[in-house]
C-alpha cells in the first residue's frame, strides 16, 4: 500500500504540490515507518519547503534506518550548511563521499562548507573535481571564481568567471560576481560593463550594489537609476 502512496507523492513533488506531497509521504510512513527512501524523501519536500530542522529530522531518521545512504548524508549536509552548521556539515558530506565518492552534489557542498569555513585551498580541489567530470558544470566554475576572489587571486577569478560565462551568458549572478572582481582589480569601466550585464538579466541586482559594500565604487553608477 505505501507503494501507491509514495508514487502519488513523488507525482505531487514533481508538479511542485509540495504541501500536498509532504502529507503523502507522511501517509506512506504511517503504513511503513521504517522506508529510509521515503524519510529522506520526505526531508526533501521539507526542505524545499524552508522546514530545514524537520528536513535534518527526517535525514537522520533515514541514516539511521540505513546507515550507509549516501544520498541521505549528502541531503543531511546540505541542510547543515543552511543552518550555518559548517563543521557538522563537512563531517556529513564527507561520509556521503566515502560511501559514494562520484557524488558531485557532496563534492559541490563540501567544497561550499570548506569556503564557509576559510579553508579556501581545501575547497579548490572539490570544485576542481567536479569540473573535471562535467567541464558544463557552470555551478563549479562559478564557485571556483568566488573562492579565488576571497583569496585574493583576481586575475584566476576573473579568468575562471569567465569560463563560466561562457557556458551561460544570462546569469546575472557570475556577471555581478565578475562585476565585484574587475572593480577589486581596479578596473572601474570593465566592472561598469560587467554590472550592466548583471542587471539585463535581474533587476533586482541594483539593490544588492546598494546593500554590498564591497560595491561602493560602483553604487552612483547610471545603471541603478
Amino acid at each position: 500500500m505505501s507503494e501507491e502512496i509514495l508514487k502519488e507523492a513523488a507525482a505531487l513533488e514533481k508538479h511542485g504540490h509540495l504541501e500536498q506531497a509532504l502529507n503523502s509521504y507522511g501517509r506512506a510512513l504511517e503504513v511503513e515507518p521504517g522506508n529510509p527512501e521515503a524519510w529522506c524523501s520526505k526531508g526533501r519536500v521539507q526542505s524545499r519547503l524552508e522546514d530545514f530542522n524537520e528536513a535534518l529530522k527526517s535525514y537522520e531518521q533515514a541514516i539511521a534506518l540505513k546507515p550507509d545512504f549516501a544520498r541521505a548524508w549528502c541531503n543531511k549536509g546540505i541542510v547543515l550548511q543552511v543552518l550555518d552548521r559548517d563543521e557538522e556539515a563537512l563531517e556529513a558530506l564527507e561520509r556521503a563521499l566515502q560511501l559514494d565518492p562520484d557524488c558531485a552534489e557532496a563534492w559541490y557542498n563540501k567544497g561550499l562548507a570548506l569556503r564557509d569555513l576559510g579553508r579556501f585551498q581545501e575547497a579548490l580541489p572539490c570544485f576542481d573535481r567536479i569540473i573535471a567530470a562535467n567541464p558544463k558544470n557552470v555551478d563549479a566554475w562559478f564557485s571556483k571564481g568566488v573562492t579565488l576572489r576571497l583569496m585574493g587571486d583576481l586575475a584566476g577569478s576573473a579568468e575562471t568567471l569567465v569560463r563560466a560565462l561562457d557556458i551561460d551568458r544570462e546569469d546575472g549572478d557570475i556577471w555581478y560576481e565578475l562585476a565585484k572582481v574587475r572593480l577589486a582589480a581596479g578596473d572601474a569601466s570593465g566592472a561598469e560593463q560587467a554590472l550592466g550585464k548583471a542587471v539585463e538579466q535581474d533587476e533586482d541586482v541594483k539593490e544588492r550594489v546598494l546593500e554590498d559594500e564591497e560595491m561602493q565604487g560602483l553604487q552612483g553608477s547610471a545603471l541603478l537609476k
